[in-house]
């Protein structure tokens, strides 16, 4: 058994007003058990609603909660973590998205399967996180912590890019293609898996770059170490490129700007169920136990 939770901060999907129900269902319920609701101060301008909940900012939730709740799908999920991962706040997810491969309970569950999780009968996940740097000649333009992955792609055109990536100093390739996803273990089932990379288990200290749409058929994905530092250094495009980070934060480039990639120095600590495993996860939402249907 592990450390009881006491404040919970509840966070939901922005924009959205399907998410009201549920997110009035938890906090009912979790007040219910005894223990202090707040609410996170965006969400409640974005839903125009407090729940009559206190509003706790991300920036207070290590001194003020012991747990974040975040309901929505994994997008939601992700934009939490990245939120908390240098306070090293715990983060559950409430699935009310689509196939969602880190928010492990469905709003319909949590009456059996939260109290547990809030006594302390839970598993603790700490998942790798990526720091990345966009460099204009001697001037940092921009930085951000990535949870799934760090994407250099084409943008909005239609003509590939050209990239020239180093690994800890030593010339790996010149990738001419739609872009290159630089992934964690945890983003191996997200884009990476959708290019083509490989599921790479959560323990394994590793990073996964894959090609989108390479212009060489030899291009394949490759698996280094997560110590490694990365330098990609924009070196031909048309039009005006991109890098995302998972998918959010999308920053323009121009030709000769260099992305460092390497390992942060926090992890996003996500909390799952006791009896739920990585495999089961992908049993159930890649259907690996199904037989093959009738036609």
């Amino acid at each position: 058994m592990t450390q009881p939770f006491q404040r919970v901060l509840l966070v939901s999907k922005y924009r959205d007003p399907s998410v009201l129900p549920g997110l009035r269902k938890l906090r009912d319920f979790i007040i219910a058990q005894g223990l202090e609701v707040f609410l996170e101060t965006q969400c409640a301008a974005e839903i125009n609603e407090n729940l009559g909940l206190r509003l706790l900012s991300f920036a207070e939730a290590q001194a003020e909660s012991d747990l974040v709740i975040a309901i929505g799908g994994d997008g939601t999920l992700l934009g939490t973590a990245r939120q908390t991962a240098r306070s090293g706040v715990a983060i559950l997810g409430v699935n009310q998205g689509r196939l969602g491969f880190l928010a492990d309970l469905a709003i319909e569950q949590i009456d059996t399967a939260l109290p547990p999780i809030l006594q302390g009968h839970y598993q603790q996940d700490l998942r790798r996180v990526l720091h990345a740097e966009l460099w204009r000649g001697q001037t940092q333009i921009h930085s951000g912590l990535a949870i799934n992955e760090i994407f250099i792609h084409k943008g909005c055109g239609e003509s590939m890019i050209e990239l020239r990536v180093h690994i800890d100093g030593r010339f790996v390739y010149t990738q001419r293609a739609d872009g290159v996803i630089f992934a964690t273990p945890t983003g191996s089932t997200a884009y990476a898996m959708s290019a083509g990379g490989p599921i790479l288990s959560p323990s394994l200290e590793a990073l996964l770059l894959v090609p989108i749409c390479p212009h060489t058929l030899t291009a394949r994905p490759l698996v280094v170490a997560d110590t490694v530092e990365i330098r990609a250094r924009l070196t031909a495009s048309r039009q005006p490129a991109a890098l995302s980070l998972d998918s959010h934060n999308s920053l323009a480039l121009e030709v000769g700007d260099e992305i460092l990639i390497r390992r942060a120095q926090c992890s996003a600590r996500f909390i799952h169920p006791e009896e739920e495993n990585f495999f089961q996860i992908l049993r159930s939402k890649l259907h690996w136990a199904e037989p093959p249907g009738d036609d």
